[in-house]
């Protein structure tokens, strides 16, 4: 590693990356087997979308024009190669969703800003994309001080631990950031997944900066030091379904307020803290609540769901049940999401999904809103919506009002997260109705290949979760029983 040591304003990150090499080629396998497999997944399945290309020229689909065998070209639309590598590029934007995209680019800025703030680069670079194609052989121990001056105790210039003045970001926002920079060595600098080697002959380097042995060790010392620090290496606490009990008796039973309502931001805070929200919206977070438990969503998948995605159906039985259609999710970005059938729940109204819908319904019509657009709306006020059926409400807004919600019912909403309904729901099928595991698979869409079946098994385990039962009783004969059974009433935990 002396070859870095002309990178005078790294001075105290220097120490610290050498002792990497302390690190088993082991444990740096395990971490960029992740790092690879989230940009290989992407690859899978642009290839699964190629395999069906053909079908798209049948002339079987009224949308598509019958495409000749041999089809005359137009000398004056020639493109050269330079051109046509730029439109293939702006149509591929989107293997990546939008937002996690923007994301990513705002931390390859932000490394960029680093590097010229900190003096790392030759001064005056106007093109960075540029400067980065020629591969400095600086590129991985850059990544790494740029991580450490965010994520790492130690001072990049001076070595010693950093004052508890200056905030860190988590474990967690760490691998974001080196999720960003290896997407943008490998898709749009079109490194793939390849080794970080030097060429004996001419000197250069070639392949991913990002999974470089340098950055590997890294990430896995820092993983290491933060767990030992007592950080929760770890996903979201699930939302079980007592909470979402106590969310529901809280939100249904609060009383109804005619006409809009403006409330003081100071209200929520000087004395009123329950007056952050009134009846109609919180209906609605209830029913987004319930959406994202039962259907295994993420909180950001819910709030995209459009009326048009909801239908009412009725049993040969004459039992009313919801069909929800998503276009797509994050695991299912070009569609083909499996309906979820949602039957009503009497025994458990706070998970009744069929009782949301109509409630929601009908408030959107007293509101003068048509059903159309998103079914969940940006707010106006406290206790209004946005009145435009594109306006849907932000993940932001929605994670500030679930914290509301859960402080009001005694329960500290800081462990809880974007999975948190999803990790609940499956553990809800898991253990409470005892659903299979191929079913839950089926159910959240993980067993198309059954290809990651590790997923489910970091849904229902997780050491941040409420115990169900205290070590004590595993065998205890004595033990209080369950809620008795609406079929057949049997209380037994083995039931």
């Amino acid at each position: 590693m002396g070859s870095e040591s002309h990178l005078p304003s790294l001075a105290g990150a220097l120490p610290l990356i050498e002792d990497l090499q302390t690190i088993s080629l082991e444990d740096v396998q395990e971490v960029r087997g992740d790092e690879v497999d989230d940009i290989d997944n992407v690859a899978a399945e642009l290839e699964a979308a190629s395999e069906e290309e053909d079908n798209h020229y049948s002339g079987s689909i009224a949308n598509y024009t019958q495409i000749p065998a041999s089809a005359p070209v137009d000398p004056s639309r020639a493109l050269n190669v330079d051109s046509l590598s730029t439109i293939i590029d702006k149509a591929s934007e989107h293997v990546i969703v939008p937002g996690t995209r923007d994301e990513y680019h705002r931390h390859y800025r932000s490394l960029c800003k680093f590097c010229e703030a900190r003096k790392l680069t030759p001064p005056g670079i106007e093109d960075w994309d540029t400067y980065w194609k020629t591969m400095p052989k600086e590129a991985p121990v850059i990544i790494v001080a740029w991580i450490m001056d965010r994520a790492d105790d130690v001072d990049i210039s001076t070595g010693e631990e950093k004052p508890l003045s200056i905030p860190r970001v988590s474990y967690d926002y760490a691998q974001k950031m080196r999720a960003a920079i290896s997407h943008k060595f490998a898709r749009e600098f079109k490194c793939g997944s390849h080794p970080w080697t030097e060429n004996p002959l001419t000197g250069r380097f070639t392949g991913n900066p990002s999974l470089s042995m340098t950055v590997s060790q890294y990430m896995i010392s820092l993983r290491r030091r933060r767990a030992r620090a007592g950080e929760p290496i770890t996903s979201a606490r699930a939302v079980d379904s007592d909470v979402m009990k106590k969310l529901w008796v809280q939100n249904v039973n609060y009383p109804r307020e005619p006409g809009l309502q403006s409330i003081p931001r100071k209200a929520a805070v000087d004395g009123e803290p329950r007056r952050w929200a009134g009846y109609k919206v919180r209906q609605m977070l209830q029913l987004l609540y319930i959406l994202s438990f039962l259907c295994l969503l993420r909180y950001d998948e819910a709030l995209k769901v459009n009326w048009s995605d909801i239908r009412p159906e009725t049993t040969d039985e004459g039992i009313c049940v919801v069909v929800v259609h998503l276009n797509c999710r994050k695991t299912n970005q070009t569609g083909g999401v499996a309906p979820f059938y949602l039957w009503p729940n009497d025994e458990k109204p706070w998970l009744c999904p069929v009782r949301a819908i109509s409630t929601w319904w009908q408030l959107f019509r007293e509101m003068n809103l048509e059903p159309k657009g998103r079914v969940f709306r940006s707010r106006v006020l406290y206790d209004a919506l946005n009145y435009s059926a594109t306006q849907g409400m932000s993940s932001a807004s929605f994670l500030n009002c679930f914290r509301r919600n859960m402080v009001e019912v005694g329960i500290d909403p800081r462990p809880y997260g974007t999975h948190s309904f999803r990790r609940g729901g499956c553990q809800y099928l898991a253990m409470e109705l005892r659903w299979p595991f191929r079913d839950i698979c089926l159910w959240g869409g993980w067993a198309e290949d059954f290809d990651n079946p590790g997923t489910i098994f970091r849904y229902l385990l997780s050491w941040v979760d409420k115990p169900t039962l205290e070590r004590k009783d595993f065998f205890n004969p004595h033990r209080l029983g369950t809620d008795p059974c609406g079929h057949c009433g049997r209380t037994c935990h083995c039931a």
